[in-house]
This record gives C-alpha cells, sequence and structure tokens, in this order.
C-alpha cells in the first residue's frame, strides 16, 4: 500500500498543480474586481457561482467519460475506450446549445435573493457571458479525458495551466477596461472565455496528431444507441446530478450571506478566494483518485485501490494542516489584499468576521476534503449512484436546513460558515461506510468484496 503513495503523488501534481492555478486564477479575479467596485465584487461570487451550478451538471455527466476511459483502459479495453471517447465528444457538441437555456432561469434565481439592482444587473451579465465560457470549459473537460483516462494528466496540466495563464494576464486589463474595453465584470467574463479557448485548440490538435487516434478502429459517427453512449448518460448523470446538489446548496449559502453586513460579506468573498488554494489542492488529488481508482478497479486489483485510497487520505490531512496554520498566522495580511479602494463599511467588522471564519475554517477543512477525495474513489468505482444519495442526503437533511435555522435565529455569516462542519461530518462517515460495506465486482466473474 505504501507504494501506491508514488503512483498518487505522480499523477495527482499535474492536477494538483492546475487546481492551484485555477485557485490563483480566481484569486486574480476576485482582487481586481475588488479593486474595481464593491458592487463587481459581490456580483461576482453569485453569478458565477450560479453559472458553475448549471455547467456542472454537464461538466460532470459529459466529463465522467474519462473515468469510463480509465476503466476500459486499464482493463486493456482499448478499443472500448476510444469508442467511449468519441461519443463523449459528440455528447458534448450536442449538449452545448442546452446552455442558453439558464439564462431565463438564471434571472428568476438571482432577482429572488437580491434587493440591489445595481448588483442583480452585474450578476446577470456575468451568468450570461459565462455561459458562452462553460461550452469551452466542458469542451476541454471530454477531451482532456483522451489522455488522464490512460493516466497521462501531465500534458493536461500543462495545458490548463497554460489556459489560467493567459487569464491572468488579460483579466487586469478587461476589468480595467484598458483601451475601451469591456470593464468591470463584464470584462472579467470575457477574460475567462477567451482563456477556456486556448485549452480546447491545444487539446483537440494534440488529439488529431496522436498515433491511438490515428490508428483507431471505431467510428468515429454519434450513436445515441451505442453502448458507450447509454454507459455514459446511466453513470455520469448521477454525477452532474450529484454536483448540482453540491453547487445549488453553495449557491443558496452564498445568496444568504448576501443578505447580511457589508462587512461581513466583504470578508466572506475573500476568505472564500483565499479556500480556492487549499481546495484546489485537493480537487486536483480527487480527480486523480478517481482516475488511479478506476484503472485498479478495470484490472480488479483491490489492494492497490486500497493503497491509492490511504495515500489520498494522508496527502489530504498533510496539506490540511498546513493550510490552516498559514490562514491564521497570517490572516491579517492576507485579508489587507482584498480591501477595496473606496471603503463602504467599517474595517473592524470585516477583520474580526474574518478571524472567526478562520477559527471555523479550522475545524471544518479536513472533513470537507475528505469527503472530495472519497467521492472521487467512489467515481473510480463507478458508483457514482451512490455519491448521489449521499450529496443529496446531506444537502437536504442536514446542509440547507441548518443555512435556514441560521437564518432564522442567528443570521450571521459566522453562524453560516458553522453549518458545514456539521455536513462535512456527516458526508465522511457515509461515503467511508460506502466504501468499505459496498461490495464491487469489476470484472465478469469475479466474487464481489468491499473495495476496501
Amino acid at each position: 500500500m505504501v507504494g501506491m503513495f508514488p503512483a498518487t503523488l505522480r499523477t495527482a501534481a499535474p492536477l494538483l498543480l492546475a487546481q492551484l492555478a485555477f485557485a490563483a486564477n480566481t484569486l486574480v479575479t476576485q482582487f481586481f474586481l475588488a479593486r474595481h467596485s464593491t458592487a463587481a465584487l459581490h456580483a461576482s461570487l453569485p453569478g458565477s457561482m450560479l453559472a458553475v451550478a448549471y455547467m456542472a451538471f454537464f461538466n460532470a455527466t459529459l466529463g465522467y467519460a474519462g473515468t469510463i476511459f480509465a476503466r476500459r483502459d486499464g482493463a486493456g479495453d482499448g478499443r472500448g475506450a476510444m469508442a467511449a471517447f468519441v461519443q463523449s465528444v459528440w455528447l458534448t457538441l450536442f449538449a452545448t446549445p442546452l446552455l442558453a437555456l439558464g439564462m431565463p432561469v438564471a434571472r428568476l434565481v438571482l432577482g429572488a435573493f437580491n434587493t440591489s439592482p445595481e448588483v442583480l444587473a452585474a450578476e446577470t451579465l456575468y451568468f450570461d457571458i459565462l455561459m458562452l465560457n462553460a461550452a469551452f470549459t466542458i469542451l476541454a473537460q471530454v477531451l482532456g479525458g483522451f489522455f488522464t483516462g490512460r493516466g497521462k494528466t501531465a500534458f493536461v496540466g500543462a495545458v490548463t495551466i497554460l489556459g489560467f495563464a493567459v487569464n491572468m494576464v488579460i483579466a487586469p486589463v478587461f476589468i480595467s477596461g484598458f483601451a475601451g474595453l469591456p470593464d468591470g465584470i463584464a470584462g472579467a467574463g470575457i477574460a475567462q472565455t477567451v482563456a477556456h479557448f486556448v485549452p480546447c485548440l491545444i487539446l483537440a490538435a494534440a488529439i488529431a496528431r496522436h498515433p491511438l487516434f490515428r490508428r483507431r478502429t471505431v467510428s468515429l459517427r454519434p450513436s445515441l444507441s451505442a453502448g458507450e453512449t447509454l454507459e455514459i448518460i446511466r453513470l455520469g448523470l448521477p454525477n452532474g446530478f450529484r454536483t448540482i446538489l453540491e453547487i445549488g446548496g453553495f449557491f443558496v449559502f452564498t445568496a444568504l450571506i448576501a443578505e447580511c453586513a457589508p462587512a461581513a460579506v466583504a470578508a466572506s468573498t475573500a476568505l472564500f478566494a483565499i479556500n480556492g488554494v487549499p481546495y484546489g489542492c485537493i480537487q486536483g488529488l480527487s480527480s486523480a483518485v478517481e482516475i488511479l481508482v478506476g484503472r485498479s478497479s478495470g484490472r480488479g486489483d483491490r489492494t492497490e485501490i486500497r493503497g491509492i485510497v490511504i495515500s489520498a487520505i494522508a496527502m489530504t490531512a498533510a496539506i490540511a494542516t498546513v493550510y490552516v496554520l498559514a490562514l491564521w498566522l497570517f490572516r491579517t495580511e492576507l485579508m489587507h489584499r482584498f480591501l477595496p479602494k473606496s471603503l463602504t463599511f467599517k474595517t473592524d467588522e470585516y477583520f474580526t468576521t474574518a478571524t472567526r471564519l478562520a477559527a471555523v475554517i479550522a475545524v471544518k477543512s479536513l472533513f470537507e476534503m475528505c469527503t472530495l477525495v472519497l467521492q472521487g474513489a467512489l467515481r473510480g468505482l463507478g458508483d457514482t449512484a451512490a455519491t448521489f444519495r449521499i450529496q443529496m442526503a446531506t444537502s437536504f437533511a442536514v446542509w440547507i436546513p441548518s443555512y435556514f435555522a441560521v437564518r432564522l435565529l442567528h443570521p450571521t455569516v459566522p453562524a453560516y460558515w458553522a453549518t458545514m462542519i456539521l455536513s462535512g461530518i456527516v458526508s465522511t462517515a457515509l461515503l467511508v461506510r460506502r466504501l468499505t460495506r459496498r461490495k464491487y465486482a469489476n470484472r465478469p466473474g469475479a466474487t464481489p468484496r468491499s473495495a476496501l
């Protein structure tokens, strides 16, 4: 089992760095939006979260084809893996026009949680632009599965980092309105769209030139009735619905927080941007676990799966510890960086809220991070239905009811954040129980056994 640590780290490192780049990219965008105006900063989180929630359904559903590729390739079925990839690209192209259906719904949702006309206008504009960006984000995810499904994460990680680097260079230019460019929230959305188009071009060109693709023996024609298409839909849909629940619940969270005092909201928004750095690491690690467990599952190697999960949990504990210590020691310096140029609130409340949120983060981080890794393991095993059921149970029985209880009894930003502690503990416990008690048979004729 110890021998799986280097393999897990080697596969995870490029994805981890890519997620760090994503977090840095978010940090840069939030930083310059904060400098531009308080309204732009406040609008960025609800607008982007709603866009991500809508986009994530397609991304998680269609992106799961990469895990199917990993399971088939790990089992030695290269032809089946290629067939799954081809159909996933067609499904992505067919699904892209559906993104436009989210625009009228977004106006209703955002309007229900917002009383400021200025912020509402900025939120809806940001959402509309991000829908175009979503098409390229989803396509890049699916194209990347051609490489990550075979455990080749380095190239995909490098291309992803390049895309975020492009955004970090051009976002400040757009947000500032340099040379008459669209500024503020519109500029941030356009910069993201341009940056996400770059990885799609590079990945498509690399696949077209790849020997495996050139020597393919499967048809490039779309087939909605093909076994690969049906498998993507059957296993991908629960993954998509789980993501909707997760991000949708988080959107409710951000919308309720928007009702709090401006200083507390600003502190919460800043800490969310900072939080993206360590959580980006864990998202990358979770993706690596999903790929590695998928490939090991294809081979039916139970010992290897156990080693991957244990190695990933050890890495998670190390990352959580380092993050909590760094945040607590340097919280004041970090929070100073996010103060807007023109203050509309008292800084005392801003820094007091930040200190209380740092204390909440110290408690909740390990459980939430473990939840991400364990979900990755279950997805790798093809048990997407279980991750959906657990997310649904946690959201409707714990997470969302806690939000509205806080709103009724003690509507403050630290209290809203504290609700994530209980939901993290419950999710972790349910996921561990599923991994250790569910019997999996990953090869025809094999005796079902627990994954761990």
